[in-house]
């Protein structure tokens, strides 16, 4: 399978994947594409995260637009080895981190903060929607969480996103660190 990155630097390039797997599903460029839209402002020079990284297109996405860094958090071994063959083929490794690693443990040794965090952990899966609010911690201050989940997931977040967009079957949320939130 090959998923094509949409615009920036890199468009047009195409990202390998290993083999789908029951519960992989790569974000849709559509959905990529008006995420990209959404927070353009914010990714000249920003420092990224994408969580539960899957094929890591978003990632490379945002770096393809203009990211200086992403850090790409993937448990699955064949996938994180995928996205590192990915940043090679692309000639982008030194602008990526892969942590092979699931999100509570990333979430609970890392001490960086991000101008953009991409979370889209695997559909169904209550406890890593109600990381939500820890996650939104990395922010940088101004920072931005696009939170991608399905739309049949009706999870309490004690959080307001401060905007929300469908797509089809998916919902993406996006949540800001406000400078009343800084720690």
């Amino acid at each position: 399978m090959k998923l094509r990155i949409i615009s920036g630097k890199l468009r047009g390039r195409l990202l390998y994947l290993p083999d789908k797997g029951n519960d992989f599903r790569p974000t849709l460029e559509r959905t990529r594409e008006s995420v990209a839209e959404i927070i353009k402002s914010n990714l000249p020079d920003a420092v990224a995260v994408d969580l539960c990284a899957g094929s890591g297109a978003f990632g490379f996405e945002m770096l393809s637009r203009g990211c200086a860094r992403v850090d790409f958090v993937e448990k699955d071994l064949r996938r994180a080895a995928q996205i590192k063959s990915n940043a090679e083929k692309l000639g982008v490794t030194e602008s990526c981190r892969i942590y092979t690693q699931d999100v509570k443990a990333f979430l609970k040794k890392s001490g960086s903060r991000y101008d953009l965090i991409f979370y889209d952990p695997p559909y169904g899966m209550e406890d890593l929607a109600g990381l939500v609010p820890e996650i939104i911690n990395l922010l940088a201050q101004d920072g931005i969480l696009v939170y991608e989940r399905s739309r049949a997931e009706q999870w309490k977040i004690p959080i307001v996103p401060f905007d929300s967009r469908v797509f089809g079957d998916t919902v993406v949320e996006f949540y800001r660190r406000e400078e009343a939130c800084s720690s």
